[in-house]
């Protein structure tokens, strides 16, 4: 039996027998973390598999030099690339191993809305997906995940009750849900105030139905529901009741989210065919027909539609006018068409349904036309943004360069705001989470600040500083005889992202994405080329068996006896 020195702190240490250490197979290893994230002594790292580019001809990516192949080992990978810290190697091969339950259960644990970011998520991991980077297409992750969402009747374990401290959250939108989830699982008695008749913020509001299934989003909160996480709908919270809110609970977290709209307030705006993208949503989301518009100076079914504005929002809202009947629509945008925030996948989708993307121009003016009724938008040519010292953005225009785009109504969408009227964080006992803080401008990242707030919420109450190392953790380089050849894994196509046919899906509201079957699944599981893997830093295991005990995949970590050493 050997010894281990431990030091807890600069002054003190003491020497445990250790019987054993724990050795990690990197050929069965699915790299999912998980016994990275519950090691007591930091003793377990994940190492990246260098990916041979030597050969410019072996892949459909230009080859790399010995030292920028060497660099880019441990530059980037799917695994440090999530918000929330999932790790889409270890699920992805869960699923690849025929553990569906396993995997939805290693996303659950730290993604209370799976089935939701199934539908839209933005998914930054297939991004850094080295296959795609290097060898061919990414794995498509998100498609995987909406297998997982569909065929996976997974019942998730009751909460602990491990506190006495009541934590109030204000809003279930995608932070409110996340910071409920992280903080019940940590033991605390949660309370989710809503003001909506359903749970789901923006998600109900903001997002259409073509794009996010809402039978998906209400079997996450059945989940967080059926684990015991109580969620009070039809709760508005004023100024007064959320006083007495702040004294009736331990901590309270505001997750108001952004619900205002932005105007463009330029010459001709007090027009009740302007809207804002909240406003158009939630009349879409609500009844999907405008019967009923303010003042009846417009119409949307065989109408012309103008939308301002270049993001994911815009997009939505584009498409939505499309399923809505309106015969033409137009996205501008003043951002240049190759540097639209948007995604390139929903310009496309949406040009698909018809709509035209102009980039480089910016309104000027909303023209009227007689009996209050909206004409045209004027807009000029960008020809340079710019950052005052403000950090806030500045044109300059080529006036003599311009178009005017005829409309029956237009719809700006470009950005958001908070309600003003809240106090502000404290970050004692009042905290923010969401859009509200800043922190996010997706539903990952929301979701991500809303697991942040509970963790910060934590360590206040408890009088700790809680490191989440999930989210933090290095990567290293491999040993060379773990490189990877892609020549030889290159004989498995990819599928893409199954979808309605574009004259199938504009005239519903229907969802776009359709899910895998088991085979397609299965087949594009198999296209992981399983880059990283765990590994056991033996001067630092004390041998206590629990990374053993929780490895997901079951047989992948074996307890060796120690050797025997005068010294560790």
């Amino acid at each position: 039996m050997s010894e281990i020195r431990i030091v807890p702190n600069k002054n003190k240490e003491f020497v445990l027998k250790r019987a054993a250490v724990a050795h990690i197979d990197p050929k069965r290893c699915v790299n999912c973390g998980t016994c990275r994230e519950l090691c007591p002594t930091d003793a377990i790292q994940e190492n990246q598999r260098t990916i041979c580019r030597i050969c410019p001809g072996c892949t459909d990516k230009p080859g790399m030099s010995l030292d920028a192949m060497d660099a880019f080992t441990t530059k980037q990978s799917c695994t440090t690339a999530c918000p929330l810290g999932i790790s889409p190697q270890g699920y992805v091969n869960l699923v690849n191993c025929g553990k569906e339950k396993e995997a939805y259960e290693l996303n659950w644990k730290k993604n209370p809305l799976p089935s939701v970011c199934a539908f839209i998520c933005n998914h930054p991991c297939e991004e850094v997906c080295k296959r795609g980077v290097l060898v061919d297409q990414p794995i498509m992750i998100r498609g995987v995940k909406r297998f997982l969402s569909e065929h996976v009747d997974y019942v998730p374990e009751k909460y602990p009750r491990n506190y006495e401290e009541r934590i109030a959250i204000i809003g279930a939108g995608p932070a409110g849900l996340a910071a409920g989830h992280f903080l019940s699982r940590e033991g605390y008695n949660v309370t989710i105030f809503e003001g909506e008749a359903e749970a789901g913020g923006m998600l109900i509001k903001g997002i259409p139905e073509f794009r996010l299934d809402r039978e998906a989003l209400k079997r996450d909160i059945s989940k967080l529901e059926e684990a015991g996480l109580e969620i009070k709908v039809n709760q508005r919270i004023g100024k007064f009741y959320l006083n007495k809110i702040r004294k009736e609970y331990d901590a309270v977290i505001l997750a108001a989210g952004e619900p205002n709209g932005k105007l463009l307030k330029i010459p001709g705006h007090m027009n009740d065919a302007i809207l804002t993208a909240m406003q158009f949503m939630q009349k879409a989301n609500n009844d999907q027909t405008f019967v009923s518009c303010p003042g009846d100076f417009f119409r949307i079914k065989g109408g012309e539609g103008i939308i301002i504005g270049g993001g994911s929002v815009a997009m939505d809202v584009a498409r939505a006018a499309v399923r809505l009947g309106a015969k033409n629509v137009t996205v501008v945008a003043v951002e240049e068409y190759d540097n639209l925030p948007a995604h390139a996948w929903e310009v496309k989708e949406a040009q698909e349904e018809g709509v035209q993307v102009l980039g480089g121009y910016c309104p000027t003016e909303y023209v009227n036309g007689g009996g209050g009724t909206f004409d045209h938008v004027h807009f000029v040519k960008v020809k340079e943004m710019i950052k005052d010292e403000n950090n806030k953005l500045q044109f300059v225009f080529n006036e003599e360069e311009y178009i005017d785009i005829r409309g029956d109504f237009a719809v700006v969408a470009t950005g958001q705001e908070a309600d003003k009227s809240w106090p502000e964080s404290d970050d004692k006992t009042f905290f923010y989470a969401g859009d509200i803080s800043g922190e996010s401008n997706c539903v990952i990242d929301a979701m991500a600040s809303g697991r942040k707030t509970a963790y910060k919420v934590d360590a206040k109450l408890r009088g700790r500083t809680l490191r989440d190392m999930d989210l933090s953790h290095e990567i290293y380089a491999a040993p060379l005889n773990e490189k990877i050849y892609p020549a030889n894994r290159r004989r498995v196509v990819t599928f893409e992202q199954p979808v309605l046919k574009p004259e199938d899906r504009v005239n519903n509201f229907e969802a776009v994405d359709l899910c895998y079957t088991e085979k397609q699944a299965k087949q594009e599981v198999s296209r992981c080329l399983s880059c990283g893997y765990e590994i056991v830093d033996v001067s630092k295991c004390i041998g206590c068996g629990i990374c053993q005990k929780e490895c997901p995949k079951g047989d992948v970590i074996t307890m060796i006896a120690a050797e025997v050493r005068k010294e560790i």
